[in-house]
């Protein structure tokens, strides 16, 4: 679960990357040229290149109301539906731009602080501090437009479309019962399933048999050496000293920290407590 939280948020970028990302390069090319503090003439007294000036507003007050495009009325004004407020003046947005804007919106409009005052200034970059994903607070993360309905089998399933739709690529077609378990199994806990295994799955047609699986493959205490082990590299783990050799070589009960590990991941500790117990220890 963790590796597919991993592929969600790098292939929808959320909270200030897809600022940077997705909306401040359309803002820098078809906004502040009229929006900015760098415009030669101020439009609606309207600026658009920082977020207290964004939600102040122009003339017509507020522009944005944070996680609700349908009520702001920059959206409005893109979506180019009112005649009144057709913008930007010189050519509509694409229709993918305008569906970034309104998730962005619906994130609740985050905003880099490094973002340039002056129009035309496109690629000042954040500080990385501010794009890694782990330091930014949790999002609903709005499902992104794909062209095919029908493969989508879950919400992570439009991440994966989407990118592959703008690599011009089509998902590979559904693997077969043994390949699946096999998959899973490798995955899981890193061994091969037994031929009865294999048999017991292609066998059952209930709708839930992947599931059933899944579920036995978690339960076994291999899921917990399979993935223990990474957290054991994190920690750099070792039975031994390494080059010692007019000295005891081993790590007197090393081995406990190293159960302790794989217990907690089939016990499925929280992982507040999987840290906090660790610190404790020490």
């Amino acid at each position: 679960m963790f590796a597919l939280l991993i592929s969600c948020i790098d292939a929808r970028l959320s909270g200030i990357e897809f600022f940077e990302k997705k909306i401040r390069p359309v803002l820098a090319e078809r906004c502040y040229p009229c929006h900015s503090a760098g415009s030669p003439m101020l439009s609606g007294r309207l600026r658009l290149d920082s977020q207290e000036e964004l939600l102040k507003g122009g003339a017509g007050g507020p522009v944005i109301v944070p996680g609700d495009p349908d009520k702001s009325r920059l959206i409005q004004a893109i979506r180019d539906r009112d005649k009144e407020l057709q913008m930007p003046p010189k050519g509509r947005l694409e229709e993918q731009q305008i569906v970034d804007f309104e998730s962005w919106v619906r994130m609740g409009a985050p905003y880099s602080a490094s973002a340039p005052a002056a129009a035309g200034l496109k690629e000042q970059a954040a500080p990385r501090g501010q794009l890694f994903w782990s330091l930014q607070p949790p999002r609903e993360c709005p499902l992104p437009v794909v062209r095919d309905k029908k493969w989508p089998w879950s919400p992570i399933d439009y991440f994966i479309l989407e990118r592959l739709e703008q690599k011009g690529l089509e998902p590979s077609p559904p693997a077969d019962k043994r390949t699946l378990i096999r998959r899973a199994s490798f995955d899981l806990t890193g061994l091969p399933p037994g031929p009865e295994e294999i048999e017991a799955f292609q066998a059952d047609t209930s709708p839930d048999a992947f599931a059933r699986v899944i579920d036995r493959l978690l339960a076994s205490p291999r899921y917990g050496e399979r993935w223990g082990r990474y957290w054991l590299d994190v920690a750099r783990y070792a039975d031994t000293k390494g080059y010692v050799f007019t000295q005891e070589p081993r790590f007197p009960f090393s081995y406990t920290y190293r159960d302790w590990v794989i217990r907690a991941f089939n016990e499925d500790l929280p992982y507040d407590q999987f840290v906090i117990q660790q610190i404790a220890a020490d």
